[in-house]
C-alpha cells in the first residue's frame, strides 16, 4: 500500500527499473495493459510512438518495451532542460538572470516560444547545455544534436524523460526546491495556444478530469520527412504521476492525424479521463469489480493510510486494505452501518470480505469482529461476538431468525441483544446467547424480557415432543400447538418438575398461572397446580463483562425498558398475576393431583425436558 515500504527502498526500486531496458514489462499487470493498449491505438494508425509512466510514491514504472528507450528528436521538450540549467547555474551564482530572462523564460515553458529558447541556446553553451544536464541527471540514452544550429534536434527517449522529471521532483540531481517550483508552476499554466499552434494535445485533451497538469509539449515538422508530436509532464497536484508520450509519424500525413494519435493513445490509457490513483491491492481489486465502469465508479480519493492499513474511496464506496484481510470492497447501506460503528477502529476491524450478495434479495460483508447484513426490509445492521455464533447455529438469515433488524443493543446491567424478523438473541456474561421466538418470545415480552423476571435466557429453544420450552434464570417458558406459551417460575416449577415436566401426567401447561385462594395456581393438560404464595426475588441482573462483541452499542428498545431500565406496566412479583378466570372445566383446588395418565411424553433422560 501507499507509502508502506520505506522511502530508501521505493528510491532504489525506482532507479532500479529506470536503468532496466524493458523494465516496464517484466511482469503482466494493470498499468502494463494500459500502456500497452496506448501504444497498440497510435501503432494500428502508422503512429510511432514511445510511452513510460512513473508513479512517484509507488515507484511503479512502466514503458513500451523498447520503444521507449528509442532516441528521437525531442522538438520542444529539451526547453525544460534549458530552464532547469540556467536555472541551477543561477542558484550557484554562477551566471546571472536578469528579470527580463526570468520573464522570456517563463514564457518559453509556458507558450512554448521558440526565440527565448535560441537566444539562451547560444548565450549559455548550447549542447554544453545538454552535456550538462545528461551527466548531473545520469540520463544515459539522451544525446546532444549533431547540427548546433538546432536545439530541437537533441535525442531524448521516453524512459529518459521520465528519470529527469523525478529527479527534478525529488531533487537528487541537485536542483533547489525554489527554482523546481518555479518551473514546474509554469508548467502548469501552460496555455492553450503556444508560438502559433495549439498545444493542449496529448496530457491536456486525454486527461480532462485532471484538475494539475504541468505539461512541457513538443511539435515539429518535415525534420528527416517526419512530423513530431510530443506530451510530457506531471500529473496531479502533487506532480505524483510522470507521463511521457512521444511521437512521429510520416510529415505528409499532417498534423491533425498525428495529434489525434497522440491523444487517443492517452486516452485509451486512462479511459476514466484521470491518472487513476488506485495501485497495489487495492487497485487489483477494483479493477476485478470492473474499475471506473464497476460497481464502485471512480475514485474520490487518493489511498489514505490507515493504522494497519489503507483506504480508497470511491463514487460508489469504499475499497479497505490490512496485511491480514487484503483488499475487500464496502459499499451501501452495509458501508453507512460500518461507518456508524467507527469503520475499522471500532469491534467491527478491517472487512474480510466484500459485499456477498445472499438468497432472497439480502447481502452480507464479514470483517474481523462480526459481520453486517443487509436487506430491503431490514436494512443493514450488525452482528458479533457471542451473539453472531448464535445466529450462525441458527443458519444465518436462512434459519427460522431471518435477517437482523437492529445493531446490537446495550441492556441495562450488563447485557446485550440483536432483534431478528423471526425473534431475538440475548446475551449476558452469565448466560452466553441464547435465542428467543415466536409465541415463547411473546411470552417473554409480557413478563418484560430480561427486566422481569425471568431475567435472561438460559438456552436456546429446545423441541420437545409435541412443544417446545425455553429457560430462562427466573424461570421456563413452555409451548405448545393450540395451548400456546406459558410461563412457570418458583413453586410452580418446582412442582412441575417433580411431575416430570411435559412428560409427566400433566402434560403442557394450558394456561398461565392466576391467583386463588391460598395460593397460585396453573392448569395443564391433564390436571392443575395450586402452590402457596410466597414472594420470590427477581433475578439479580447480571454483571457485565468485555466479551468481544458484546460492547455497549444503542440504548435498550422502548418495550423492553422504561426510561430508566424500570420495566415497564406493573412491577412483577414472586407468583405473577393473571387476573383472568380459570379455563372453562378447570377447578382450583389447595392439593396436588393425583398423578395419572397424562397426555405428554417423555423429553429425553432424567427428568430435566
Amino acid at each position: 500500500m501507499t507509502k508502506r515500504w520505506m522511502r530508501t527502498f521505493v528510491a532504489a526500486a525506482v532507479a532500479m527499473a529506470l536503468l532496466l531496458p524493458g523494465g516496464g514489462i517484466a511482469r503482466a499487470d494493470s498499468w502494463q495493459d494500459r500502456v500497452s493498449a496506448g501504444s497498440k491505438a497510435a501503432t494500428a494508425r502508422g503512429t510511432t510512438i514511445e510511452i513510460a509512466v512513473l508513479d512517484r510514491v509507488t515507484g511503479q514504472y512502466r514503458d513500451n518495451g523498447r520503444a521507449a528507450h528509442t532516441r528521437i528528436e525531442s522538438a520542444s521538450v529539451m526547453k525544460v532542460f534549458i530552464a532547469e540549467h540556467l536555472l541551477h547555474r543561477r542558484d550557484l551564482g554562477q551566471i546571472h538572470l536578469s528579470a527580463a530572462d526570468m520573464g522570456d523564460m517563463g514564457r518559453m515553458l509556458r507558450e512554448s516560444l521558440d526565440a527565448p529558447a535560441s537566444r539562451f541556446w547560444g548565450r549559455f553553451g548550447a549542447n554544453a547545455i545538454v552535456q550538462e544536464v545528461i551527466g548531473r541527471y545520469g540520463l544515459t540514452e539522451t544525446r546532444v544534436t549533431s547540427n548546433v544550429r538546432y536545439w530541437g534536434n537533441t535525442l531524448i527517449t521516453a524512459h529518459d524523460m521520465v528519470v529527469f522529471y523525478r529527479r527534478m521532483m525529488d531533487r537528487s540531481a541537485g536542483l533547489s526546491a525554489a527554482s523546481r517550483d518555479w518551473i514546474v508552476g509554469q508548467l502548469r499554466r501552460s496555455t492553450v495556444q503556444g508560438d502559433g499552434a495549439r498545444q493542449f494535445f496529448g496530457l491536456r485533451d486525454g486527461l480532462p478530469r485532471e484538475q494539475v497538469i504541468a505539461q512541457k509539449q513538443g511539435w515539429m515538422c518535415c525534420v528527416n520527412g517526419s512530423i513530431y508530436r510530443h506530451s510530457t509532464g506531471l500529473i496531479g497536484p502533487d506532480g505524483r504521476f510522470v507521463v511521457v508520450v512521444l511521437t512521429r509519424e510520416p510529415s505528409s500525413r499532417g498534423g491533425a492525424h498525428i495529434e489525434r494519435s497522440i491523444t487517443d493513445a492517452v486516452r485509451t490509457m486512462f479511459p476514466e479521463g484521470l491518472v487513476p490513483r488506485v495501485q497495489g491491492q487495492i487497485g487489483e481489486q477494483w479493477y476485478r469489480m470492473g474499475g471506473a465502469s464497476g460497481r464502485l465508479g471512480y475514485p474520490t480519493s487518493d489511498e489514505i493510510r490507515l493504522h494497519g492499513g489503507a483506504v480508497h474511496f470511491f463514487q460508489g464506496g469504499s475499497i479497505y486494505w490490512s496485511p491480514a484481510t487484503g483488499a475487500r470492497a464496502v459499499w451501501g447501506e452495509i458501508l453507512k452501518a460500518y461507518g456508524a460503528l467507527r469503520w475499522e477502529t471500532g469491534r467491527l476491524g478491517y472487512p474480510t470480505s466484500s459485499e456477498i450478495a445472499l438468497p432472497g434479495g439480502g447481502a452480507a460483508n464479514s470483517f474481523q469482529g462480526g459481520r453486517i447484513y443487509w436487506s430491503p426490509r431490514t436494512g443493514a445492521h450488525s452482528v458479533s461476538g457471542s451473539i453472531l455464533a448464535a445466529y450462525k447455529a441458527q443458519r444465518y438469515q436462512l434459519g427460522p431468525l431471518g435477517f437482523p433488524t437492529s445493531d446490537e443493543i446495550a441492556l441495562p446491567g450488563g447485557g446485550t441483544a440483536n432483534r431478528f424478523q423471526g425473534g431475538r438473541i440475548y446475551w449476558s456474561s452469565r448466560t452466553g446467547a441464547h435465542w428467543v421466538i415466536g409465541s415463547i418470545l411473546a411470552a417473554y415480552k409480557a413478563q418484560h424480557y430480561q427486566a422481569g423476571p425471568l431475567g435472561f435466557p438460559t438456552s436456546d429453544e429446545i423441541a420437545l415432543p409435541g412443544g417446545a420450552v425455553s429457560h430462562f434464570q427466573g424461570g421456563s417458558v413452555f409451548w405448545s400447538p393450540g395451548r400456546g406459551a406459558h410461563v412457570l417460575r418458583g413453586g410452580l416449577l418446582a412442582a412441575y418438575k417433580a411431575q416430570g415436566y411435559q412428560k409427566g401426567s400433566l402434560g403442557y401447561p394450558v394456561s398461565d398461572a392466576y391467583r386463588v385462594t391460598g395460593g397460585t395456581r396453573m392448569d395443564f393438560q391433564g390436571g392443575r397446580l395450586v402452590v402457596p404464595t410466597t414472594p420470590a426475588p427477581v433475578p439479580t441482573a447480571p454483571k457485565a463483562a468485555a466479551v468481544p462483541g458484546t460492547s455497549a452499542v444503542p440504548a435498550a428498545p422502548a418495550d423492553d425498558v422504561g426510561p430508566s431500565g424500570v420495566p415497564t406496566g406493573p412491577t412483577p412479583s414472586g407468583t405473577p398475576s393473571v387476573p383472568a378466570p380459570p379455563p372453562a372445566g378447570a377447578v382450583p383446588t389447595t392439593t396436588p393431583p393425583v398423578p395419572g395418565t397424562g397426555t405428554g411424553s417423555a423429553a429425553g433422560e432424567g427428568d430435566t425436558p
